[in-house]
């Protein structure tokens, strides 16, 4: 290889790392964070959680005696909500149920 093309191809490789690690950092940038947001309350152990589409149930000590069951109501943003029904086991402590809204989820809650 000639000086003059050693020479070219080192300068694209290194306008192509340049080119790279800025488009890494646009995309960390415009990414949003995923905070969790969550109901104020638990209820009989639970409560719900949501980020930016998506949401679940989670327990630090499922206490509904006598049947554990709980509602997971999530509230989709254009788009027809949805509950679901989950029967869980004294002292349940985790994440239980997820749903994904299509565009984007106002809130989830969890009540017995």
């Amino acid at each position: 290889m000639s000086f003059a093309a050693g020479r070219i191809a080192g300068s694209k490789i290194v306008k192509g790392a340049v080119v790279s690690g800025l488009a890494a950092v646009a995309i960390g940038l415009a990414a949003p964070l995923s905070n969790a947001s969550h109901e104020a309350s638990w209820d009989e152990g639970c409560r719900g959680y949501w980020y930016s589409t998506s949401g679940h149930g989670y327990c630090y000590d499922a206490s509904d005696f006598p049947d554990f069951g709980y509602y997971t109501g999530y509230d989709c943003n254009a788009q027809i909500d949805t509950q679901h029904y989950d029967k869980l086991y004294s002292g349940y402590i985790g994440k239980f149920d997820t749903y994904e809204c299509r565009f984007k989820i106002n809130k989830t809650d969890v009540h017995n």
